[in-house]
C-alpha cells in the first residue's frame, strides 16, 4: 500500500454483509495440469513447527471454503477482455477500485488454489492480463499503483508500489512452477522481466533494501525509507533461485539484518515493527507521524501488520533462522499480551506493546497467528487463532485477504516456485585461508552489516563457537592471525562496513594490537573472551541466544574440529548454539549455559571417540539428548545435512576439506546465510558418505571452499555429476 486509508468499525460491518450475502463457489475435482495441487503439500515444514489443529483434511477443508467466499467477494471479471481484478473498494479510500497489493494477493492465492479451483488459471491470467495493461507511468514493467472505478489509473498515484509488484513477480513463479511457461502467457518470462525492473527501479544499490515505489529519487525524501511489509525474506529468495543473480540474497540478507535491529533498538520488549523505517543508511528508525500515509507510520498498524506473516513464510518455507527468531520474538510477546486470548489482539499498536484502538481486526489477530507457526510451544495460541480465523464474520478485502493467506501458510498449502537458473559448480578460493575467509564473505554479505566477527585462523575453537551464532545474526566471520590483520581481510572490513566488530577469544589468540588496529573502521570493536574455549563457546551462545529461541542445543568436541564444522550450518538453519565439550566431560560453563538455555532437546554431533558415553549421559540429563554419528568425519557430516536440510529448500551445497579447517570455518557463516548444508571431501575423492548425501540434495550449485591444494581440481569437476539436472 502506497497512501491507502483504511476503513475503521463502520466499513468493516458493511463488508461484513457483503461478504455473507456473497454466494460461495462450489469446489470441484482437481484442475487438469496443476503440478502442485491445492492439498498436495508439497513443501515439510521445519521439524518443531505447529500445524493447523484438527488434521489435514480438516485444515484443507476450511482453507477451501475461505477461498470460495473471498473469491466470490472480491474478484471480479471486468475493465478488458479477458481481465479480471481483486475488488479492494471495501477497504481502500473512495473512488479507489483496484491497488497494485489486491492483483498480487490474487495472483498468489490462484496459483496456489489451483487443483481446488477449475478456473484458477483463467483468474490468474485474467489478473496478471489486467495488471500488465496498467503499467507505472515510471517504470512499465511495473504495476500502477491504483486505479478508480472507471478502471483508469489515478494521476499522481500513477507509479508503482514495491509490495504490489513483489507479489506480482512471485505469483508468476508460483505460476510456472504449477502449470509451466508455454501457454498463451510466458510466466516465466514475465517473471523475470518484473523481477528485473525491481532491481533497477524500486531496490536501494546503496543498501540492498526496498524503497517505496519507483517513484523514489534521491529529491523525493524518501530514498533512505522502507515499508517492513516489504522485508520478504522468502521472495527475495525465489528471485535468486530463478535469475541466479546474488543480488536478491544480499537484498534478503539486508532485509533481516534491519529487522534484527529494528527489534534491537526499537521494540525490544515486543519485537514489533513500524509501518516504516527510516534512516535505512545510516542508525535506522521507525518512522515519525505522517511520514507518508498516516499518524502511525512508526507504528504497528496497517502496513506492519504484515511483517508477523511474511516472517513465519520465509522461516517455513526457506528455513531462514533469522525470520523464525524474528516472529518468535513478537509471538512470545502478544501470546503474553493477550493471555493467550485472540479476541484480546487490537488493531494496531505503539512498538511497547500499548494498543492504538480499542477494537480488534481479523488482520492482526491471524497474522499474529501465523506468525506463531514456526514454533509447536506455541500450538495452544495457534489453535486458538485458527479458530477465530475460520469463524469470523467478513471484515472487507484487506482483512480477508490477510486472513486467507495466513490460512494457507498455517494449512501447510503455501510453497515456493521450483524454477532456477542454470547454476554449476565454483570455487573461493585465495592465497591463504585469511583470502578465502574474505573471499566467502564478499561472496555473501552487503556492506552496512551490523556485526562482523573476527577469530584466529591459527586454532578453530573460538570461531566453531561463532559460526552458528553469526549465521543466526546474518553476518560474516573472518579470520585473522595473532598478531595484523591481513591486507584481504583489512580490505573485506574496510567494505562491509560493519557496525561492530566481535573479536572472539583472548589475547593468546588475538592480540590486543589486533584489537586497536580497528580502531580506524569507526566500528564498536567487541571482544568476547574465556578461561578456555569452552568459556568463549559458552559466552558466545549466551550473546545471541536468548532463553526463549532455541528449541535445540548442538554439543560437539572442542578438540576436533570436523563435527562442529559441519554442525554449524545446521545449527544455524535451526537457529541453535553450537556448543563445545570434552570428550569425557561437559565443562562447568558449558554446564550452567545449557542451563541458561533451558532447550528441549541436545543434539550430539560425532561418535563415541570424540563425545564419549559419559559425556553423552551428562548432556542427556539437561534435556533429551540425540547422537547424529558416523563411520567418519565425512559420515557425521552427511548425517547432520540429511537430519537437517529437505533437498526442496537447498538450492546450494558448500564443500570443504574435512583435513584442515579454515575454509569450512569460513564458509559456516554463509552457508546459514544460504540455508545451505557444509560438506566434507578429501583432497583427492569424494566419500561415499557425501556422495550419497549430494545425490539426495540434488542442488543447482555446488560452492567448492579453498585452493586445490586442499580440495582438487579433478575433486572439484567431479561434483558437477551431483548438479540437479
Amino acid at each position: 500500500m502506497k497512501a491507502a486509508t483504511f476503513l475503521r468499525a463502520a466499513a468493516i460491518a458493511a463488508a461484513c454483509t457483503l461478504l455473507l450475502g456473497a454466494s460461495a463457489m462450489e469446489p470441484e475435482a482437481a484442475a487438469a495440469g496443476a503440478a502442485r495441487p491445492f492439498g498436495t503439500h508439497p513443501v515439510v515444514h521445519p521439524a518443531g513447527a505447529a500445524a493447523a489443529p484438527g488434521g489435514v483434511a480438516a485444515a484443507d477443508a476450511a482453507t477451501a471454503a475461505a477461498y470460495d467466499r473471498w473469491k466470490a467477494a472480491y474478484v471480479r471479471a471486468g475493465c478488458g477482455t479477458g481481465s479480471y481484478y481483486v475488488d479492494a473498494s471495501s477497504s481502500t479510500a473512495p473512488g479507489t477500485r483496484v491497488v497494485s497489493e489486491g492483483q498480487g494477493y490474487g495472483m498468489v492465492i490462484t496459483a496456489l488454489m489451483a487443483g481446488h479451483d477449475p478456473q484458477a488459471r483463467t483468474v490468474f491470467d485474467g489478473l496478471f492480463r489486467y495488471a500488465d495493461a496498467h503499467p507505472s507511468a515510471t517504470d512499465p514493467d511495473l504495476m500502477a499503483w491504483n486505479q478508480s472505478t472507471s478502471c483508469a489509473s489515478i494521476p499522481g498515484n500513477d507509479s508503482s508500489a514495491t509490495d504490489g509488484d513483489l507479489d506480482i513477480a512471485f505469483g508468476l513463479l508460483l505460476a510456472d512452477t504449477q502449470w509451466g511457461s508455454a501457454g498463451t502467457i510466458d510466466y516465466a518470462g514475465e517473471a523475470l522481466r518484473i523481477i528485473a525492473a525491481l532491481k533497477r527501479s524500486a531496490i536501494n544499490p546503496q543498501t540492498f533494501l526496498p524503497e517505496l515505489g519507483d517513484w523514489v529519487s534521491a529529491e523525493s525524501g524518501y530514498l533512505y525509507g522502507t515499508r517492513t511489509s516489504d522485508l520478504m525474506v522468502d521472495h527475495f529468495t525465489a528471485f535468486e533461485n530463478a535469475t541466479g543473480d546474488v543480488f536478491w540474497g544480499q537484498v534478503a540478507r539486508a532485509s533481516s539484518a534491519l529487522v534484527a535491529e529494528l527489534q534491537e533498538t526499537a521494540s525490544p520488549g515486543t519485537g514489533l515493527l513500524p509501518d516504516f523505517a527510516v534512516n535505512t543508511d545510516t542508525v535506522p528508525a521507525p518512522a515519525p507521524p505522517g511520514y507518508l500515509e498516516s499518524p502511525y507510520d512508526g507504528d504497528h498498524n496497517w502496513n506492519a501488520v504484515r511483517t508477523p506473516w511474511r516472517l513465519a513464510s520465509s522461516a517455513l518455507l526457506v528455513g531462514d533462522a533469522a525470520s523464525r527468531a524474528a516472529t518468535g520474538r513478537v509471538s512470545s510477546w502478544i501470546i503474553e499480551a493477550t493471555g493467550g486470548r485472540p479476541d484480546r489482539v487490537r488493531a494496531g499498536y505503539e512498538l511497547d506493546g500499548t494498543p492504538l484502538q480499542t477494537y480488534g481486526d481479523l488482520a492482526f489477530t491471524a497474522q499474529f497467528g501465523a506468525g506463531a507457526m514456526p514454533d509447536a510451544r506455541r500450538q495452544g495460541w495457534v489453535d486458538a487463532v485458527w479458530t477465530a480465523i475460520r469463524t469470523a464474520p467478513a471484515a472487507g478485502y484487506y482483512s480477508d485477504s490477510l486472513a486467507l493467506q495466513s490460512m494457507l501458510l498455517m494449512s501447510n498449502n503455501s510453497w515456493l516456485p521450483a524454477l532456477e537458473a542454470p547454476s554449476g559448480v565454483q570455487r573461493i578460493g585465495g592465497e591463504n585461508r585469511y583470502a578465502v575467509s574474505a573471499a566467502v564473505s564478499a561472496s555473501t554479505f552487503a556492506p552496512g552489516v551490523a556485526t562482523v566477527y573476527l577469530a584466529s585462523g591459527a586454532v578453530f575453537p573460538d570461531a566453531l563457537s561463532a559460526s552458528a551464532a553469526a549465521g543466526a545474526e546474518g553476518s560474516p566471520v573472518l579470520l585473522t592471525p595473532r598478531d595484523a590483520i591481513p591486507a584481504h581481510v583489512s580490505a573485506e572490513l574496510s567494505r562491509l562496513a560493519p557496525d561492530r566488530i566481535i573479536v572472539l577469544g583472548g589475547p593468546a589468540t588475538v592480540s590486543e594490537a589486533v584489537v586497536s588496529s580497528l580502531a580506524p573502521t569507526g566500528a564498536e570493536v567487541v571482544r568476547i573472551g574465556g578461561a578456555d574455549r569452552y568459556a568463549v563457546s559458552a559466552a558466545v551462545s549466551s550473546r545471541t541466544f536468548d532463553d526463549a529461541s532455541p528449541r535445540v542445543a548442538y554439543a560437539a568436541s572442542g578438540q576436533v574440529f570436523p563435527d562442529a564444522l559441519s554442525g554449524s550450518a545446521a545449527a544455524g538453519a535451526d537457529g541453535a548454539p553450537v556448543l563445545l565439550v570434552a570428550r569425557d566431560s561437559v565443562p562447568a560453563p558449558i554446564a550452567t549455559e545449557l542451563g541458561r538455555l533451558d532447550a528441549d532437546s541436545v543434539l550430539v554431533l560425532g561418535g563415541s571417540n570424540t563425545v564419549s558415553a559419559s559425556t553423552f549421559a551428562a548432556l542427556d540429563r539437561t534435556a533429551p539428548a540425540t547422537r547424529v554419528g558416523g563411520t567418519d568425519r565425512y559420515a557425521v557430516a552427511a548425517a547432520v545435512s540429511a537430519r537437517t536440510f529437505e533437498p526442496s529448500r537447498v538450492r546450494t551445497v558448500y564443500v570443504a576439506s574435512g583435513a584442515v579447517f579454515p575454509d569450512a570455518l569460513s564458509a559456516s557463516a554463509t552457508a546459514v546465510a544460504n540455508h545451505a548444508p557444509v560438506l566434507l571431501v578429501t583432497r583427492d575423492s569424494v566419500p561415499a558418505a557425501t556422495a550419497a548425501e549430494l545425490r539426495r540434495l540434488a542442488p543447482s550449485r555446488i560452492v567448492v571452499l579453498g585452493g586445490t591444494a586442499t580440495v582438487s581440481d579433478a575433486v572439484a569437476s567431479s561434483l558437477a555429476a551431483f548438479l540437479a539436472r
